[in-house]
């Protein structure tokens, strides 16, 4: 016959699998607008995310547009959709597509009882129910020890590193930001190792940067309008 011990122990392992994740903060308005930049001062492009709500969904829409262009020639040109499907705190729909430089990637994943199912350049398998992508903009990013790759459709182990408190350029001006930086622990030699993030003391996302090739990329966001907390609690 079971213990209460034993009986507390399960009842509290059941509900913290229940438990969703944290909220992520969706800004005034229900977009970000990041502008991207190499080296210092050289855009490259943009990466814009819209959220909207169906019921207890949440859903997130993005496109990244990048071009390198020297000269008058385009050098290297990137595309990125992704579309997200969230409902109490736990991504239930992913839908992605990718031409990166003419190499083409497409990832699908979708909840179920076993977890959550993904499709992409590694074939199928099932990840963890409350696997987190690679979107960053969901502050349950800087809790994660395993992310889901929304180009390639892989799992990567990372670390997640705390680098406290720091001001970050905005368009409208500096504001205060938390800088956590990604280190992926998976990642096979010559790809991005490390990424940096930083989100505002409202949660939301407003930075970015990483070195690719050579190059530091930065996203500068648009607009620092204060963001609220998604209503995706229930």
């Amino acid at each position: 016959m079971p213990t209460r011990r034993l009986v507390l122990a399960g009842a509290a392992a059941a509900l913290a699998f229940r438990m969703p994740a944290p909220a992520a903060a969706v800004p005034a308005g229900d977009r970000l607008d990041f502008s991207v930049f190499r080296k210092k001062a050289s855009p490259m492009g943009s990466h814009r995310l819209r959220f909207t709500r169906d019921g207890d969904r949440l859903i997130m829409e993005k496109e990244i547009r990048l071009e390198v262009r020297l000269a008058f020639i385009t050098a290297y040109r990137y595309r990125h959709v992704n579309r997200e499907v969230w409902q109490q705190g736990r991504l239930v729909e992913i839908d992605t597509r990718t031409d990166d430089d003419g190499e083409e990637y497409q990832v699908y994943g979708r909840a179920n009882p076993e977890g959550f199912q993904v499709e992409g350049s590694r074939g199928r398998f099932t990840a963890p129910a409350d696997i987190i992508p690679t979107s960053y903009w969901n502050i349950a990013t800087i809790g994660a020890t395993r992310l889901l790759d929304t180009q390639r459709g892989l799992v990567m182990d990372v670390r997640i590193d705390n680098h406290g408190k720091t001001d970050v350029e905005t368009a409208d001006g500096s504001l205060m930001a938390r800088h956590h930086s990604i280190n992926i622990l998976s990642n096979p030699p010559g790809s991005t190792d490390r990424i940096d993030l930083w989100y505002d003391i409202n949660d939301r996302w407003v930075a970015l940067g990483f070195e690719a090739k050579g190059q530091n990329i930065h996203y500068i966001l648009d607009s620092a309008d204060g963001g609220t907390p998604a209503a995706d609690r229930s």
